[in-house]
């Protein structure tokens, strides 16, 4: 009678039958694995084609996502490579433009201290351009000096190549520079010499021709053998530049409307759409320095008869 209570009470704990099941069941797999090494359970084989199918529905779309997220790093870092180059590219196009922006001023420079030895008696001083409007671009011109270098207005102002046109604004650190082509030149009528092969010729700088970009000379003599190819330079006379200055050379000459004069065209020796340095020249009139220093001699000479007279 025990023994049937023990075996009801086995059978109706269904926990300990299918643990009791299970180690049969393992038990069994193994000792058929044992003694069946040529051919592997089926249940195993079960179990291993359930986990390759499932091993390939999870690895497939994971390995994918993998695959993907390496080629997004990689366009990424495509992306920033590309970027960096970029930069370094525009960086070394910036540092070009400036060498080419600063060798072609150092040749510039250059050229003006080439050009000072021509310049003896002269004071004259190098100055850079720092302003120039695009709607005043043929009127004028700043530099970058004033007062405090001595300057004054009325200098004359010159590049390696010739005569540009004359101070007529100064402040303490910079001057305004007006140009010989402009309409508004408030220093017209600069007193010129043509050298010819008869000798020198005199004449006056009063006109611009914008169209031919010519400059254009009156009272000149009518009789005067002005030929295409003589230099034009400053006279010294009028008060306005020194002598010698150059201004360029005679493109063509002919008389005027009354017969009295010839009217000259020049062909400017500057460049004036390009202009970056220029050297300001200190000296001015010296003609008229001398004019004056003769006047006073002679009005010191005067008052020392007038004192010998009256005593």
């Amino acid at each position: 009678m025990k023994g049937w209570i023990i075996l009801r009470r086995f059978f109706e704990n269904k926990k300990l039958i299918v643990l009791l099941v299970s180690v049969i069941t393992s038990f069994s797999m193994i000792a058929y694995s044992i003694f069946s090494q040529s051919q592997m359970p089926k249940p195993i084989l079960w179990v291993n084609d359930v986990t390759a199918v499932v091993g390939r529905f999870v690895s497939t779309p994971t390995n994918a996502m993998m695959r993907f997220t390496d080629s997004i790093n990689d366009l990424m870092n495509t992306y920033e490579d590309n970027q960096r180059l970029k930069s370094q590219i525009s960086s070394l196009e910036e540092l070009e433009a400036q060498n080419e922006i600063l060798q072609s001023e150092n040749e510039e420079l250059s050229a003006l201290l080439d050009l000072q030895p021509s310049l003896v008696g002269k004071n004259v001083i190098a100055s850079s351009v720092i302003s120039r409007s695009p709607d005043t671009w043929l009127d004028s011109i700043t530099i970058d000096v004033g007062t405090n270098s001595g300057i004054e207005e009325s200098m004359s102002v010159m590049t390696e190549s010739g005569l540009v046109g004359h101070v007529t604004e100064v402040s303490a650190t910079s001057s305004k520079v007006q140009l010989l082509i402009t309409e508004n030149n408030q220093m017209k009528n600069v007193a010129v010499s043509i050298q010819t092969d008869d000798g020198i010729v005199s004449g006056i700088l009063s006109d611009y021709d914008e169209k031919t970009q010519e400059l254009i000379l009156k009272q000149v003599p009518n009789d005067a053998k002005v030929s295409e190819g003589n230099t034009v330079t400053t006279s010294g006379l009028g008060g306005v530049s020194p002598e010698g200055l150059i201004i360029g050379e005679v493109t063509s000459a002919s008389s005027d409307n009354f017969g009295l004069s010839q009217s000259v065209r020049v062909k400017p020796a500057a460049d004036f759409k390009d202009i970056r340095s220029v050297l300001v020249i200190m000296t001015l009139n010296e003609t008229s320095s001398d004019t004056s220093a003769d006047s006073e001699d002679q009005a010191a000479e005067s008052s020392a008869a007038s004192t010998d007279t009256g005593e």
